[in-house]
Parts: C-alpha cells; structure tokens; sequence
C-alpha cells in the first residue's frame, strides 16, 4: 500500500467507525460559547470567579481542554498570557512565566515555577526530581497564576504556580468517558490514545469513586544515525488517577486522590542539526524513564463563620537518564590509562519522597471582612546519582596503571561503572500565612497578607572511583538555612460587576542551594540563597455587550535581584550561585469574544522585556552584558483561537488555534559574546481541528503544525554537539470521545 493510499483509508475509516454518540464540548459550556464559560478557581485557597480575582489568573476548564484537543503540557499552556513552555525532555521540560529564568531546562537549584495537583506541591527543593506533565483528559481545570505566589502557595513560585485540578467523584450520578487518538506524524509510525473514565456512587449523595486510566504513545520521528534506529525516540505515557469522596452530612467533605503516572522515552526527543531536520547520533539510545506517584487526603468542613481545610499529602517520584558520553572517551584512556573501546555513558537521576500538611480557616464571607489563614510543612528526601561507565571497564580497570587494591575505586556489580557521584539531601519548608481583605465601601477593597517562613537544606555528597584516586571515597556535608517573610498587597475598585480595576504589590523566593566541594578541579561558591523579587503590577477586567465580550489588560513590572544561577565549570560540573540583577517590564492582553451564536474568538498578547540590569559574570565563560535577554524568556508570545459551530444535524464545528513565539536564548551563557548563541522560539504554528457529534459521541478530524515548522523549543550543548528540542512535526489524526 503506497503512503498516500495509507494516509486516504486512514481517514476514511476513522471516519466511517463514529459510533452514537455525547455532549459537545459547546453543550458543556453556557450559551455564552465556550470560550466565555464562567470558571470558578482557588487561586486565592477560596473558591470565587477567575473574573474577581485581584491578580493575573487564567484558567483553562476541562471543556476548553477538549475542544483544542490537549493532551499535554505542550498543547495549551502556552496559549496563557505570559508563559513561554520550553520542551526539551519528558519529566524536565520546564514553563517559564512572565521571563523569571535564567536557564530554560529543569536546572540544579529549585526551579521558578511552582506545580501542584489539587494545592498538593509538586517542586521539591534542589533538582526537580520529575515535572508530571499531567494528562489532560478529565481534568476539570488548569489555573495558571502569574507573578509571585510566596504568600499563599510557598517556595518556587517566584515566577508563578500552575495548579491542575483533577475532576472529583461525584456522587450524584454514574458517569464515564472514553475517548482514543490514532495519529500521524510526519517520518514517524502510528501514534495512539486510549484513555477511559468511570464515576461510580456507592452511597447515593454521600460516597462516590471516579477511576481514570490513560495511555498515550508519541512516536519518535528522529531517526539515529549512530544507533542505526529509525525513529527512535518513541515516549509512552501511562498512569492514572482515583478519587473518592466522602460527604457525611452537608457541612463536611473528605477526599481522597491518588495519581500515578510512568514515562518512557526509547531515546533522547532531541535532534543534533548537524545531523538534518530529523537526524541526531549517538553511540547509544539515550533514553529516560520517569515514576511519579501521589495520594493525598483532604478535609473540608464548613464551621458556620468558616471553613477548615486540612490536607496531607505523599509522594514518591524517581527518573534515570541515560547520556551518551564517548566524544569524551579519549581523555579516560590518556588521562586514566584506560584501554576502553565501548561506549562510554553517564547513568543520571535519583528518587525523592515528599511529604506536606497544610491546615487553614477561611471566612466564609458575607461582612466587611473577609480572611484566611494557615499553617504548612514540607519535606523531602532525595538522593541523586551520576554514573559514569562503559561495558568492559571493569577489565580495562584491573589493566590500568592506576589500580592499586583498596585505592578506593569502585566498580559496580555489573562490571561498568567506573566513577560516581551520589548527593542525599533533606529539604524542610515551615511556615504561616495568610491575608485579609476589608471592603471601605461596596466598590473599595484592600487585601494585605503574607507568609513568615523557614527553609533548610541538608546535603551529604560523596566520590567514589576513579575521581578520589589514590585515595577513599569522599564525602562532604553542607547546610543552608533561610527564613524571611514575602508579602502581598493589592488594592481593587470594581465600581459594577462589568468592571474591575486593581493595583498589586507582591513578593517570592525559593529554597538556596548547597553546592559539593572538590568534585571540579576548579573553584567553586558554598551554595546559592534564596534571590529577591519584587512584583508590582496593575489590572484591568471588563464585561462588554451584554456579557460577549471579555477582555483583561495588565501592565508589570519585576525586580530581580541576586539571582540564583545555574552554571558550569569548563570539567562540565554544575553548580550554584547567586549574582546579578534584572528587571522584566510587560504588558498582558486577553479577549474572549462570542461574535455571533455560530463564531467564538479568542486572543492573547503579551509584551515582555526580561533584561539584565548589571553585568553579569558567568565563571570561566567570560560576561552577559548588561542589558542581555533573560535565558527562557520571549519578548512577544500570542495565541489566537477561533471556534465556528454550524447550526446543522450533527452539530458540526471548526476550530482554528495560532500560536506565536518570538526568538530567546536557552541559558545565559549565550549573552556572552564571543559564545555560541543557543537560540530558541520564532516559530509560528497554526492547528485546525474539524469535529462532529454523533448521539453521545464526537468525532474530530485534525491537523497539528499543518504548516510543518521546525519550532525550536531549547537548545542546550550535549558531549555529540547542539541539540535541539522541537516543536513536534506536522500531526493529523482522529479522536473519537464518548460519555455516558
């Protein structure tokens, strides 16, 4: 069968196979489109309008999700004013928001951006054991906070915080979902979905289950010159979450969710460009599997004057890599007397367990004064791992001119690893918070608040093998302590409910970082505290024709000073520092329109110069001047939406999304002059999706990057050369959802 007659028998039968079938994503939202849909939100830990909330909050709901077809990380957040998603590899690809940045990878310290599952937190201290890019299938909304969240939702979120909330078990009814994707990338095989949802009642209106599995198989579409394998960077995504809730009487509800999702990537999703559009080499796959799982268990209790939450969390994650490291094998057998022939690679990553409590009282509203306070506790315990080895270095060990016994180095028990570095470490976040808001008349309100916190990190790093030569392994043992306050203060008029208008003071941090001595032969800080910075910002929402018209506009600016930075020494040991300041100034755009009752639009437009304010050394590479972009960041980022509905049997629809980044640069050493700039972004990508509904089921047609841009997503100087991550080739393909 040739391609062509391949790709036409394809569409025709997942066309032909639509069975009866659901409720349109349209029937889901109210009769003002589904672009306009009223979403409640927690941003502020109590639940009100995303549209009332004195801050930069977007949200995107479940049925939003649905109708652009999400799946992932990569498909809808960046369609949010101000965030920029730097795809790199699964597990470390990182958001970026509103340019807070230095790097745009997952780095060594605490990242910038917070994630949480249901407020549970998801970003440890140190080296981000496992980003979940959380499967977008019943997932009731994703909120997306702009600016500094220290005061409500902690460390990590100096940038932002994006916090999914899976659906809940509802007890009022039985409910379920299926829904499957058969995809088509360009030079890769046959993608798929499949992913299902049942909502059972034990006792009706007081106990209910909801149970969700999916399963997701992207395939590779870069072909490894080295390894021989085509398309090797196949990445399968599996897992599934379990809800139960539990509503004894009216004023109490006791929830239970569990997640658990499980990655594996054949190969790095990576190309080296030396290598073509879809090339890359290595002497070995380099793959990547990830494990993340977290249960948490939840209180609410409605007390009369307020509402008591607590809520207990667990989770357990871990990840491996593997690097293909034999551009470097030369210097081993000159250096090292090693007689090594076979690949040489380094085996990274670590496990982590997390535990957090959380307790609080909210106000249940209905005065001049409303409030919220609380108490929280975080800790983790983590151990990292680097490796390096190569089949048969056990023998070219034994052979070397540098083996003595009991000179300390140390080979695995599978006969490969010649040298490793292993880091445990103990994180702890204490702290109170929390915030008022008094109303001096119907229109004014005041809201000020806080959190007093404590952070500590302990770290143990040790040496062994050929590192420590001739003697024992070593070992060093490093604290950090920090505590402080970072504040909140935002003033709002809403003078009608069409109209709101507000100015907003506020504050982050996150955990420093220890850094281990005598692992580099050159110089290196103690470790990195806490950078400051320092969020002002002014807003404005409102409500237009009759409720069709929405639109929000904000204005910001950021300082940011001593800036925890990620570097490298010229022997490619990380570590970290703090240095430098910058400041980031934008504006943010919104519009949701429902032109018409067949024809939804919607636009986001955002502005942004992240720039250094002072010079900014980077050792051993030389000095980002000042005035340099921010690494992660993008001056321009836009998104438009358009969702035409035809008012005929079968409920037909056209949606039409665009996406547009303008160019930065993927780490900061790119600044330098004279350093090889590692670009990435200046890509616009236009998807279209054709769907109809069929009884209980809809069936959608689409074509992703139908203009087949290679977007570069990051950049980042690997041992085989410059690899690239991509924004994935032109896709097509049919999903088919039915519900109940």
């Amino acid at each position: 069968m040739t391609r062509t007659h391949w790709h036409r028998t394809f569409l025709l039968t997942g066309i032909a196979a639509l069975a009866p079938l659901s409720a349109t994503a349209q029937e889901a939202a109210s009769d003002k489109g589904i672009l306009l849909e009223e979403i409640i939100v927690t941003a502020t830990k109590r639940q009100e309008s995303v549209r009332d909330v004195s801050g930069s909050v977007s949200a995107v709901s479940g049925a939003q999700l649905q109708a652009i077809g999400a799946q992932s990380f990569a498909d809808y957040i960046q369609r949010t004013p101000g965030v920029v998603f730097n795809d790199f590899q699964p597990g470390t690809s990182h958001v970026v928001i509103r340019g807070v940045a230095t790097n745009s990878g997952n780095v060594q310290g605490q990242g910038t951006t917070g994630y949480y599952i249901n407020e549970v937190p998801l970003t440890e201290p140190g080296w981000t054991i496992v980003i979940p890019d959380i499967d977008a299938f019943d997932v009731d909304r994703v909120e997306v906070l702009r600016g500094p969240q220290g005061s409500l939702f902690g460390s990590a979120s100096m940038g932002g915080a994006v916090n999914y909330i899976a659906a809940k078990a509802d007890a009022s009814k039985q409910d379920a979902a299926l829904e499957s994707t058969i995809s088509r990338t360009r030079n890769a095989d046959v993608g798929w979905t499949g992913k299902v949802m049942l909502n059972t009642p034990l006792v009706e209106d007081k106990l209910a289950v909801r149970a969700v599995g999916t399963f997701r198989r992207d395939p590779g579409y870069l072909d490894n010159a080295g390894t021989g394998e085509k398309g090797s960077s196949d990445i399968d995504v599996g897992g599934g979450r379990l809800s139960v809730v539990w509503t004894p009487d009216e004023e109490t509800e006791i929830s239970w969710l569990s997640l658990y999702q499980k990655t594996d990537v054949d190969d790095a999703p990576y190309r080296n460009p030396a290598y073509g559009s879809f090339g890359r080499s290595t002497a070995l796959p380099e793959t990547n599997d990830t494990d993340v799982q977290v249960h948490s268990l939840r209180l609410d209790r409605d007390l009369g004057f307020a509402t008591l939450t607590a809520l207990g969390a667990y989770q357990k994650k871990n990840q491996e890599f593997v690097f293909d490291y034999t551009p470097w094998r030369g210097a081993y057998n000159t250096d090292l007397g090693l007689n090594l022939t076979n690949p040489l690679y380094i085996r990274s990553g670590g496990d982590s367990d997390g535990k957090s409590a959380e307790l609080r009282l909210a106000s249940n509203g209905g005065g001049s004064l409303e409030w919220l306070f609380g108490g929280m506790y975080f800790e983790s315990d983590k151990h990292l791992y680097e490796q390096l080895g190569a089949r048969g270095a056990a023998a070219a060990f034994d052979a070397s001119p540098l083996y003595r016994p009991g000179a300390g180095a140390i080979i695995a028990p599978d006969g490969e690893i010649f040298n490793a570095f292993y880091t445990d470490l103990t994180g702890k976040e204490s702290a109170l918070f929390g915030e008022a808001s008094y109303y001096f008349t119907p229109e004014f309100k005041i809201t000020a608040g806080g959190r007093l916190y404590k952070t500590e990190v302990t770290s143990t790093s040790s040496s062994v093998g050929f590192s420590t030569y001739p003697g024992n392994p070593t070992s060093d043992r490093t604290k950090t302590k920090e505590d402080g306050f970072s504040p909140k203060v935002s003033l709002t008029y809403k003078p009608s409910e069409t109209l709101m208008v507000y100015g907003l003071y506020s504050e982050g941090f996150r955990f420093g970082t220890p850094n281990t001595q005598g692992l580099s032969t050159y110089p290196v800080p103690s470790g990195s505290k806490s950078d400051s910075l320092k969020n002002y910002e002014a807003g404005l929402r409102t409500t237009l024709a009759d409720g069709m018209l929405l639109l929000d506009a904000t204005a910001f600016y950021v300082d940011w000073t001593d800036i925890q930075l990620r570097l490298l020494t010229p022997d490619n040991f990380n570590y970290a520092s703090n240095g430098a300041s910058a400041s980031i100034k934008g504006l943010e755009f919104s519009g949701s329109w429902h032109a018409t009752a067949n024809l939804d639009l919607q636009s986001t437009v955002t502005y942004m110069k992240a720039r250094l304010e002072e010079d900014l050394f980077i050792l051993w590479y030389g000095t980002a001047p000042k005035g340099s972009q921010l690494a992660g960041s993008a001056d321009w980022s836009i998104s438009n939406t358009a969702i035409y509905s035809f008012n005929t049997d079968y409920d037909p629809t056209i949606t039409v999304a665009h996406r547009y980044l303008s160019k930065g640069i993927s780490d900061m050493n790119s600044a330098v002059p004279g350093i090889a700039v590692n670009e990435q972004g200046g890509y616009n990508l236009i998807d279209l999706r054709i769907g109809a509904t069929f009884g209980t089921t809809k069936a959608t047609v689409f074509a992703n990057n139908i203009t087949d841009k290679r977007g570069i997503t990051r950049t980042l100087p690997e041992a085989n050369g410059l690899s690239q991550g991509l924004v994935r080739p032109r896709t097509y393909g049919v999903t088919l959802h039915w519900t109940m």
